[in-house]
């Protein structure tokens, strides 16, 4: 007898599988579903023991995930990668020292910038590294000190920033020679309180922002040789900084003209072309007599008998009127070539400005100015300092 299958039982009339052997089937599948069905929840089972045991491995010395909570941490001037992962294991942003200095290791050990910075507790220690290397991540305390600003008026505007009152950073400039000033500095701190802008420390003191701002002009004058520009100009560093603070206040925001103003200037210091000696600088005149905001001055404010008003006194002014920028401290030692004697802005909005070499040239120049200023109430305001 055959059949299709070997082993299977069949009626050799009907062809049917036997009953027994149908159950026999049957009781077969359901053993082999019931074993996988124990094997199945053996190896879950398993998986899960196994799972557990690789978490607990990886979470021994460093978190996972994306961090719980927000949190700034202030990492300190100086502080070593050992240092700062103290820090960040006592605020609960990584489990342990050693993750982090591992992660940081990994990575060259970058430097990581001073200061305080938003982040998260617990977080995986690459994390926490990418998150401070990011200066997105940095709570900024600034102080941003404009172009041409007069000593008092940076001395309100650092007050305004820290907090502190402005007898403490007065008191402080009375000792300038403490502020860190190069050695050829005269007169003060005028024109050396550079301005740019400055992270603050947490816990400031009129003396160490007074020397961020220091600090900062010494680097910008070494980075462009402003001793060297002098000697080659046969003036001194103190000089050229004068002329750089006049030619910040006569270009406003004009950059392109700077040079050029600075030519006139050194043209009018040279007798042969400029016999009467004299710089005749309005913001010389303005500093003096202690105005701002208008173009125009007055035949009184240009009589006044000051060390400081270039109608008055022959050559530059005694000193600095204003901290000039790197921009006007480039233009003073790189004068522009040309014999112009004469320059006046013509539109305030623009800061379009003209020169001449003749008196009758300036004085068409100056009837546009003129024209300008009457031309509406917004512009006569403008030029009255309104």
């Amino acid at each position: 007898m055959s059949s299709r299958y070997p082993g299977e039982i069949r009626d050799p009339e009907t062809g049917k599988l036997d009953p027994k052997e149908i159950w026999y089937k049957v009781r077969a599948a359901f053993a082999v579903l019931l074993s996988l069905a124990i094997l199945g929840g053996g190896g879950w089972y398993v998986y899960t023991k196994v799972h557990d045991a690789w978490m607990d491995y990886r979470t021994a010395e460093d978190y996972v995930g994306e961090g719980v909570a927000p949190v700034e941490v202030s990492i300190p001037k100086g502080a070593t990668i050992s240092d700062i992962a103290d820090i960040l294991v006592q605020a609960d942003v990584v489990k342990t020292t050693k993750a982090f200095v591992r992660e940081a290791a990994a990575n060259g050990n970058p430097a990581i910038k001073y200061g305080k910075y938003n982040l998260k507790t617990q977080l995986p220690s690459k994390v926490a590294l990418a998150m401070l290397l990011d200066t997105k991540n940095m709570v900024h305390n600034r102080m941003t000190l404009r172009d041409g600003q007069r000593l008092e008026q940076a001395v309100t505007t650092m007050a305004k920033a820290t907090g502190l009152p402005e007898k403490n950073f007065t008191k402080a400039l009375k000792d300038w020679k403490k502020l860190g000033l190069p050695v050829w500095a005269k007169r003060g701190a005028e024109g050396f309180i550079f301005p740019d802008t400055y992270e603050l420390p947490d816990k400031p003191t009129a003396t160490a922002v007074l020397k961020l701002t220091t600090t900062q002009f010494n680097a910008v004058a070494d980075d462009i040789g402003l001793q060297d520009g002098a000697t080659a100009l046969g003036m001194s560093p103190y000089e050229v900084l004068t002329m750089a603070s006049i030619i910040e206040k006569e270009a406003g925001t004009n950059d392109e003209d700077r040079a050029k103003i600075a030519r006139v200037f050194y043209n009018r210091l040279d007798p042969k072309l400029w016999p009467i000696g004299k710089l005749q600088s309005d913001a010389t005149v303005a500093y003096a007599n202690n105005i701002t905001g208008r173009v125009f001055t007055t035949a009184k404010e240009r009589a006044l008998k000051s060390a400081y008003n270039t109608y008055y006194v022959k050559g530059l002014p005694a000193g600095p009127i204003t901290s000039p920028s790197r921009k006007s401290l480039e233009a003073a030692i790189n004068p522009a070539e040309g014999d112009w004697l004469y320059f006046t802005v013509v539109n305030l909005d623009t800061g379009e400005t003209l020169f001449a070499n003749t008196i009758t040239e300036q004085n068409a120049n100056v009837a546009k100015l003129q024209q300008w200023c009457t031309a509406s109430q917004a512009n006569r305001d403008k030029c009255n300092g309104k």
